[in-house]
């Protein structure tokens, strides 16, 4: 375990701030991405108290919790190499909610202890036919289709849309689908430099922006030689967030993720 401390934040309020300053350091729209490097600086230091959004308030505006949901998902879909949420994590419910993966343990200690999953799953699920935001369609087989439920999730789902009302405590109305305001990493401008180190099957990338980092690790990495003895292990730093992880990509679905392969594959 991790033995993650934690403090949670609300959104800094940066209104005479030009935004478009800071969309390239926080990889998207900042009214929805100022948080999404907390995940990975809470990885990096995980005991001195590594800044997390604070979990969003009933029958409030739910302009300033936004981020709480962006971090969430743009953290599934870039460090796990998700394309389905929504079944990633109905199998990390089923399993038990394990933590051996520390980014499993951070998502539990923020997201899990707040309650909001399941509400994250329940739409995840609605939205499945109308997401346009899968930035990693591009690069593997999006599979739009729901899944058969287990009676569990059925009840489950029904419940939480009874209780749904559009304030902070769900990623309902946040424009999250689109795209538009989250797809930064995905962008196609990006300055990036891809380094082997000699004598291994490992690389170094490096991203001067949040914009477009994992198109250029993409890009790049397509063009490492080939290595028929095992996938090549890329370290990841992107300038204004630090290191991302240790990424391979997947013979499987083409993805480049972080961590072990089988919590890659369950969401996808």
């Amino acid at each position: 375990m991790s033995n993650f401390q934690l403090t949670r934040v609300e959104r800094p309020r940066l209104d005479s701030v030009n935004h478009d300053v800071l969309d390239p350091q926080v990889g998207g729209q900042w009214e929805w991405c100022w948080a999404n490097a907390l995940p990975y600086g809470a990885l990096a230091t995980p005991s001195v108290g590594a800044p997390m959004p604070a979990a969003p308030q009933s029958g409030v505006d739910f302009m300033p919790y936004l981020g709480y949901w962006a971090s969430l998902q743009s953290f599934l879909t870039y460090s796990f190499g998700w394309t389905r949420h929504d079944r990633g994590l109905r199998w990390w419910f089923d399993a038990g909610r394990p933590i051996e993966d520390a980014r499993f343990e951070l998502i539990e200690k923020v997201w899990g202890r707040d309650g909001n999953l399941p509400a994250y799953v329940e739409w995840c699920h609605d939205r499945l036919s109308t997401f346009d935001h899968q930035a990693l369609a591009e690069w593997t087989d999006y599979d739009s289709n729901s899944d058969l439920l287990s009676e569990h999730w059925q009840r489950r789902f029904a419940e939480i849309r009874d209780a749904t009302t559009i304030d902070g405590t769900t990623p309902h109305g946040k424009h999250l689908e689109a795209g538009s305001h989250v797809e930064g990493p995905a962008s196609t401008l990006y300055e990036a430099t891809i380094a082997v180190v000699p004598g291994e099957r490992r690389a170094l990338y490096s991203a001067e922006s949040a914009f477009g980092w994992y198109r250029g690790l993409v890009e790049l990495g397509a063009k490492l030689p080939p290595s028929p003895n095992g996938s090549w292990r890329v370290d990841v730093f992107v300038r204004p967030i630090g290191f991302m992880g240790t990424y391979r990509r997947s013979w499987e679905t083409g993805l480049w993720f972080s961590g072990l392969h089988r919590y890659h594959a369950v969401g996808n």
